[in-house]
This record gives C-alpha cells, structure tokens and sequence, in this order.
C-alpha cells in the first residue's frame, strides 16, 4: 500500500525554507527526504532549499520533468512556490504538495492540512494519504511603484508597466495588509507566532495606525465607485492572518473569488471589536462589513504607499486586476 502511494507522487522536488519556523523546517525536509526514499523503489526525492528571497519562485519554474513539488515551509514559501509552478506549461506542470511548518500556514488550512508545530514529532506519512485535486488561483496583473520595479526587475527603465503574480490563499490591501507586514516586525522581537502574533500587530495597527485607504473600486467589470476603505480582501480560501475567517464560505474550487470589505468612515472603537470577531467569523452579519463574490476586481489606488500583501508577502502597486483563474493548479489534499 505504502509502495503505491509513494509511486504517485512521482519524481518528486523538495523546497524548504531552510529558516522557517527558527529553522525547524530544515530538519523536517532532511526527516522528509530520507523517510521517502527509504520507502521508495526507483522515484527520486531531490532536496533544495532557499538562499534569498523570491528564491523558491525560480526553483519552482525549473522543476520542468517533476511529477510533484513540496513547499516546507509557511505561507511565504508556498506563495513563491505556487508563482513558480504557474510558470510552467498547464499539460508540464507538477502538482505542489505542502508541509506547512511555518507561522501562517492558511492555506494548508484550507486543504485540511494539519500544522507542523514539533519537528522532531511530525507525521511526514499524512503525505501518503493526499490525493491530487485541482484548485483554482488568483491572478493579480499590477503596476508597481518605482521603488518596487527597481527591485524586482533590476533596471525600472526597461520593466514592463505591468506584472503578473499569483496568489493560493488571499489579496488584501489596508490595515488587514498592514497587519501582515507589522507581524514580520513583531514576530522578531516577541517571538510570537500564528493566531496570537496576528491579533498583536491587529491591535497595534488598529492604534497608531488606524485610517481609511480611499480607493475606485470596480466588481466584474460594473460601475466604478470611490470608496474610503478599512479592510478590503480577495479571498480564494477561508481565512487569513493564521486563522481569521474573514470569508468562511470560500471555496478554492468553486471558480469564484470571495471579497470581503469595510467601508468607512467608522469610529476605531467601533471597527477594532468588528475585526477581532472575524478570528471566528462573526463579522459577516455586521453592517459595515460587504460580502460579494466575483471573478475580477480592479483596484485604483489614490496613494502608491498603501499596504498590500498576496499570501501575507508584501506588494507596492499603483493599481491592480484581480481575476480567477479555474482550475489552474494541481494540490496534494488529504483524501
């Protein structure tokens, strides 16, 4: 049995963010490699990790001739990896399996993954007992500010207005992307991880940095509005911020995106208890909470500084369109 559904994973390509959960990650992909290959009879389990930033996006793109791709890692890794592999040739593209050890991990909560919280313990068979299914992305196409064109492309003079990335899990801009960003800040200097780091940086942000994001929305290419917005996220799963459930009906395969927003003006001290209900998703009943669902939204930004982040990576964009893309991305999910 055990032979089988080794043989199903195929040529298989490990990833792992050696760093990701202070370096507990590292020793599950080494655990992860041996375990398979013992057990295995002719596939091949290649091992490599990330030594930079944006790093598993290019390993993921040469992983051409590969039946499957892991990303060991949180939501980070598994963002860049996702990126990579919609690189690839739809009929060439390997299948992305995930070992979520890291302080997110949202979208393996989505599948049903479980966490990784001890190395030492991890039950690296339940990678046995996935089966492959399709999943629909996000496609975000995006001009960005200069500054990030710099960085990204090295040379802003030559740089395409436009880029392209993808997103599994979420899109957001606002103070709920805010909270993202302040939460890479804080985990280093408290140590705290997932649910609690969240609501940390939620109530830091929802202080000193509390405001509205004005912003012309327009929803599957109907009329455009202005709006003052809180909060506005594009989900293609459930939840974000480890756990949030900001759209709790979301569904990664219903070839639909789930949009949930806060207009303003609101009082902070109406909008923070708002926010902190959504840890268990009793925000949507709320009046100043907007639930919709779509295939595309397209953003104008009124500043290019506002906070944005795609699977809790940070983007710098002048505007964007965000789109559906059906059935676009092979996943391991517990069967």
């Amino acid at each position: 049995m055990m032979q089988n559904r080794l043989k199903a994973l195929g040529k298989t390509l490990i990833i792992v963010n050696p760093t990701a959960q202070s370096g507990a990650a590292a020793n599950v992909a080494e655990r992860l490699q041996r375990f398979l290959s013992l057990y295995s009879h002719g596939n091949t389990f290649d091992l490599v990790r990330t030594e930079y930033p944006r790093h598993a996006i290019e390993l993921a793109k040469h992983a051409v001739g590969y039946d499957t791709v892991l990303a060991l890692g949180g939501d980070g890794v598994v963002h860049e990896v996702a990126n990579g592999l919609m690189a690839i040739e739809a009929d060439k593209r390997p299948t992305l399996g995930i070992m979520p050890v890291g302080s997110g991990n949202d979208f393996a909560r989505t599948l049903g993954i479980a966490e990784i919280t001890n190395a030492n313990n991890a039950d690296l068979s339940a990678l046995l007992d996935c089966a492959r299914t399709a999943i629909d992305v996000l496609k975000v196409t995006y001009e960005p500010v200069e500054e990030a064109r710099n960085t990204v492309m090295g040379n802003a003079t030559n740089a395409p207005r436009d880029q392209v990335e993808y997103a599994v899990e979420t899109v957001s801009f606002g103070l709920c992307a805010a909270i993202a960003a302040d939460t890479q800040v804080l985990r280093k200097s408290t140590g705290l991880r997932g649910a609690p780091l969240y609501t940390a940086s939620g109530m830091r942000c929802f202080g000193r940095g509390y405001r509205n994001f004005p912003v012309t929305v327009r929803i599957d290419d109907g009329t455009s509005e202005n709006l003052k917005i809180i909060v506005f996220a594009v989900q293609n799963g459930p939840t974000y911020g480890s756990g949030y459930h900001i759209c709790p009906s979301a569904d990664p395969a219903d070839g639909a995106l789930d949009i949930c927003y806060a207009k303003g003006p609101v009082p902070r001290a109406v909008a923070l208890p708002v926010f902190l209900s959504a840890k268990n998703g009793n925000h949507v009943n709320n009046k100043h909470i907007h639930l919709q669902r779509a295939h595309s939204v397209d953003l104008q930004f009124a500043e290019d500084t506002y906070p944005i982040q795609l699977d809790g990576e940070i983007l710098k964009a002048r505007n964007m369109r965000i789109e559906i893309v059906p059935q676009a991305l092979n996943v391991l999910k517990p069967a």
